[in-house]
């Protein structure tokens, strides 16, 4: 009870503290990045050390490929907080509302401010669901968003494990359909942090206990489970537990604490800690398939039974 009662702060006192950030500083991002958003994931790193889910024990190659992963992450956010803004300064208040195909008082930013936070938080995670699950479903976008599921173990340090076209694709689509609602910038940002401080807790690699929560908010206990390397059991694709109960993506089995295995399911020829090579597979996509078919294991087949006459 005492481990559940420490996770529960954890999420409810971080969110509290992301909130407060957002509102003390006036909706202004850069203070809320160095206030709140850096502090919080290096507290979420260290804590991986003093109260680990699993052993950290780093694999040949893993540190120097997480660590170039971050460096890009901060430079691809950088690029797409421009591009965001631009896209703000584009469509305004929404294009379905700037054309008249409905009318601007139907635009969210009329609502209250909690009232806009939840609409941008809710309508930009079913985006993410279906982003998310696209990445998973459609080929030609696994080759990208594979190199986000390579990795044996979760972690704060690997979630930012991905390739440039997945993390543009799985974020600008989001942000675009957000902002179609009309929703404040303002609304947008704090739903932003709490987004930002509930995909943290997802990854890290930390012995919490969330119990009747899992079934609402994806949290590392759920979130494991999506990173198994058996198919069947790769699922919970969103944040908000609602789209993946709606739409029966929701894995959750009992009696088991996380997967037999976590990464992919055929990892023969796959530079599963090497980031230039992550970086080109998408586009050596078929070699690697083509040298995964060269080591598969023949067919044994099963003598036939004689036929009675």
């Amino acid at each position: 009870m005492l481990r559940r009662l420490l996770s529960w702060a954890f999420m409810g006192g971080s969110l509290a503290g992301g909130i407060y950030t957002v509102l003390h500083f006036g909706f202004d991002p850069a203070p809320i990045a160095t206030h709140f958003l850096f502090p919080y994931y290096a507290v979420c790193v260290l804590m991986q050390y003093v109260w680990p889910e699993q052993p950290n024990r780093f694999e040949p190659g893993e540190v120097l490929n997480d660590s170039l992963h971050n460096v890009a992450l901060v430079v691809i956010t950088s690029v797409q907080n421009f591009l965001i803004h631009a896209l703000v300064a584009a469509t305004g208040t929404g294009l379905l509302f700037q054309h008249g195909v409905l009318p601007e008082t139907w635009a969210a930013h009329h609502l209250p401010l909690w009232a806009q936070v939840l609409v941008a938080w809710l309508v930009f995670d079913f985006m993410f669901y279906v982003t998310h699950r696209m990445g998973h479903e459609v080929d030609f976008l696994w080759r990208f968003h594979s190199v986000h599921h390579c990795a044996h173990r979760l972690s704060v340090l690997n979630a930012s494990r991905a390739h440039p076209v997945d993390l543009v694709w799985r974020r600008l689509v989001p942000v675009f359909v957000t902002f179609q609602t009309g929703v404040s910038q303002e609304a947008f940002i704090l739903s932003g942090v709490i987004g930002s401080v509930l995909a943290t807790i997802t990854h890290m690699n930390v012995r919490f206990s969330f119990g009747p929560l899992n079934y609402l908010i994806g949290s590392n206990e759920i979130h494991r489970w999506h990173h198994s390397n058996q198919i069947e059991e790769a699922r919970n694709f969103s944040i908000v537990m609602l789209w993946d109960h709606l739409f029966g993506t929701f894995v959750y089995p009992q009696g088991r604490a996380r997967p037999e295995r976590l990464g992919l399911f055929n990892e023969h020829a796959y530079p599963v800690h090497h980031y230039l090579s992550q970086m080109a597979l998408p586009w050596r996509w078929r070699r690697m398939k083509a040298q995964q078919l060269q080591q598969a294991p023949a067919p044994v087949h099963a003598p036939v039974a004689p036929t009675a006459h």
